[in-house]
């Protein structure tokens, strides 16, 4: 009896070792494993050929949890039925069937219970809620099982490779397995929500990820903001305007803006001589043109290539549309950060009656994450301005409302051309 005993609960810990196992090496992240490795870890050697090879661990742990419960049906089931069958003949039960029936169920719940809970859901739960360890110690005696198994293993995963390829399905390797943008994507979201990514995180990646699908033209610094130098006036009045202007590296052009001829670096007019020099073309830095579909993980490529932070975004017609800098693309990742190009005052302002006043050059993607509001965004426009002017058909007048929604924007400032500050308020 106390045979029939251990080998019960061996084959219960064998089915639970190999379920703990199975999810551990599919759990836990290689990176945890590798930074074990610099750290002269021991088991994680193993760990690493593991995870490494995983549809063939795979393929282990599942012939040990299949060896060890048909191990616990044919003989579990049988010895705790033999072992309970005197008990029940205590009570008085002395017909053969019965004894044989009771004992059987009970038999039976017994190692179904015992199955179940410390052969499969105990041993899982302490896997997923520590992959990492539960790997460094399964590792060893699982690399040992693989080794002895392995012609049969190899054999079982060969059978249904060629049942999957009679069926027309290819089978896949784990080096071909990888998460798609979108499951990234949700599994930093549900980071976010367990509090494993903090806010700033959360939106630096998500920034990321935007990177490569922006372009120059959704975050240049537009044509009408630009300040910039006419080469044809003279040189004592361009020097005190850059000098005054507060920018390090300015535009400058002949006759429009849209000849430009160069940059100039401020720094570089204090290297001349102001009393011989009066000719700004010479210390004049070649322009960047980039197109306003140029990505700008391309154009963040060729500012380290080339080593420049400044460049001129140009229109389909070869015209000026306005200008980029190594910040605007920084910022596209870090968020906001204050410099030379940008207005100090704020977006918009709150008001003790619920409205806002908000500035009209404000990104839709901007106004509608602060607001948590539903302005459509389209090629034809990026700013607050750009989407009353489409709504409306027309440059609004002052004091103009529009609404969408239950946001209703009313006109406080503006020029002819431009609106320059919108009042909204929600109603219900």
């Amino acid at each position: 009896m106390v045979f029939e005993i251990f080998a019960i609960f061996f084959l219960v810990l064998a089915n639970g070792f190999f379920v703990a196992a199975e999810f551990a090496i599919v759990k836990v992240r290689s990176t945890q494993i590798e930074t074990l490795l610099h750290e002269k870890n021991a088991r994680a050697k193993i760990a690493k050929e593991v995870i490494s090879h995983l549809d063939a661990y795979l393929s282990a742990t599942q012939l040990g949890i299949t060896i060890a419960s048909i191990g616990l049906g044919w003989f579990g089931e049988p010895a705790v039925s033999r072992m309970i069958a005197p008990l029940i003949d205590f009570f008085g039960i002395v017909n053969p069937q019965i004894i044989h029936a009771v004992s059987f169920i009970i038999g039976f719940s017994i190692i179904t219970f015992l199955h179940i809970t410390l052969g499969e859901l105990a041993p899982k739960s302490a896997a997923i809620q520590y992959p990492k360890n539960t790997t460094l110690w399964v590792s060893y005696p699982l690399r040992v099982f693989y080794i002895i198994f392995k012609p049969f293993i190899f054999f079982l995963n060969g059978s249904a490779n060629l049942m999957l390829r009679v069926i027309g399905i290819r089978p896949v390797g784990e080096h071909e397995l990888s998460h798609s943008e979108a499951e990234i994507r949700l599994l930093i979201a549900d980071g976010r929500k367990s509090g494993v990514i903090d806010a700033t995180e959360f939106k630096l990646i998500e920034n990321i990820f935007d990177f490569t699908e922006t372009t120059v033209k959704e975050i240049m610094v537009p044509r009408t903001q630009m300040f910039a130098l006419d080469i044809d006036r003279s040189f004592d009045e361009n020097f005190k305007m850059a000098v005054d202007s507060g920018f390090t590296r300015i535009p400058v052009f002949r006759e429009t803006v849209d000849t430009l001829i160069g940059i100039l670096y401020v720094k570089d007019l204090f290297k001349i001589d102001r009393s011989s020099e009066h000719d700004l073309t010479k210390i004049l830095r070649s322009v960047y043109f980039a197109p306003e579909t140029t990505s700008i993980s391309r154009l963040m490529h060729d500012f380290q290539q080339q080593k420049i932070h400044i460049g001129i975004v140009i229109d389909e017609f070869g015209g000026t549309s306005g200008l980029i800098t190594l910040e605007n693309i920084l910022e596209k990742i870090v968020g906001q950060i204050q410099d030379e190009y940008d207005d100090e005052k704020k977006e918009f302002e709150a008001h003790a009656d619920g409205s806002f006043t908000v500035d009209a050059k404000m990104r839709i993607d901007a106004f509608n994450e602060q607001f948590h509001s539903d302005l459509p965004a389209d090629r034809d426009y990026e700013t607050l301005a750009g989407f009353l002017n489409e709504k409306a058909g027309h440059i609004p007048s002052l004091s103009e409302e529009i609404r969408h929604g239950n946001i209703l924007f009313k006109i406080t400032k503006k020029s002819p051309k431009q609106i320059q500050q919108v009042k909204i308020v929600r109603q219900n």
